[in-house]
């Protein structure tokens, strides 16, 4: 099939990451791989992604590179756009590379995830595959019959945007689920702003509001699982990014999206990422090589 060299980029809302891999069939390699903080600047971000593709082109031999993007991508003009949180502007475009000689491929990240857990992670060969990337918010992806799921406009399963009032008002989903999620609840309790690891870690201490924040966005998490259950109906059920990581609070959730699934007969099949932070990379990569 091909037995590849390529340069690829996750860009998400926090950080930026970069590595060199080598694809074979179903197999891969690491070279490298550089995890650097988002400073959600465009200038910024160009020069990130440029400096680091032209030290990989040195060093590697490779003009291949494969990014995995936050937000709408569009990769015939290689932009994305509605993502000023993440690119520090409405319209982010990756054209830069190409002028520096490089053939690029962009793809939505969670997208991006599932690909990669669909070829080498927990959902290898599944006939159909749900995988849900939990981070500050939620990136969502869904793989049929070994099709990468888009839609008709390119933008299915930007879940972290579904609507639900599991809270009293209509909220984004991932604003009351994923990290973002958990410190906004966690503030409207107590008044204080910590990080998402924070308030696990009180919770842990035995702190009252750190565990009904958490309580309160596992059901939401739960729920919403459920939904999107109902909806796709998938053989298995992936979950990854830095959430995944506490998996006392994916294992709840687990439990309160069974006990709502409409299909109460089916196998339904719920997994963790093993990939950690490569999974993104390696569908990035994986898209590229796709005819």
């Amino acid at each position: 099939m091909f037995t590849k060299k390529i340069i690829a980029f996750d860009i998400g809302k926090t950080k930026i990451l970069a590595a060199v891999l080598k694809m074979e069939r179903d197999n891969y390699e690491f070279f490298d791989l550089v995890e650097s903080k988002n400073p959600r600047n465009s200038k910024k971000i160009e020069k990130i992604i440029l400096d680091y593709a032209h030290a990989a082109q040195k060093k590697y031999k490779t003009k291949k590179v494969a990014i995995s993007a936050a937000h709408l991508v569009n990769n015939e003009k290689k932009i994305v756009s509605q993502g000023k949180v993440c690119y520090g502007a409405d319209t982010f475009s990756f054209s830069f590379l190409e002028q520096a000689g490089f053939s690029v491929k962009i793809e939505n990240d969670g997208r991006c995830f599932a690909l990669g857990e669909y070829h080498f992670g927990k959902g290898r060969n599944a006939d159909s595959l749900l995988a849900l990337n939990l981070g500050t918010e939620i990136g969502g992806g869904f793989v049929i019959d070994g099709k990468n799921w888009r839609g008709a406009h390119n933008s299915a399963l930007e879940v972290s945007n579904m609507g639900a009032n599991y809270s009293g008002k209509w909220k984004g989903w991932g604003g009351i689920c994923a990290g973002k999620g958990i410190e906004n609840i966690y503030r409207q309790k107590n008044g204080k702003k910590i990080s998402t690891k924070e308030v696990f870690l009180e919770a842990g201490r035995g702190d009252k509001i750190a565990k009904e924040a958490i309580s309160e966005a596992v059901h939401n998490l739960g729920m919403g699982v459920a939904s999107l259950i109902n909806i796709l109906d998938p053989e298995r059920i992936v979950f990854g990014g830095s959430l995944a990581k506490q998996r006392k609070y994916i294992d709840e959730a687990v439990k309160i999206a069974k006990k709502n699934v409409f299909n109460r007969k089916a196998n339904y099949k719920f997994s963790i990422s093993t990939l950690g932070n490569k999974a993104n990379l390696l569908g990035a990569a994986r898209y590229y090589f796709e005819k």
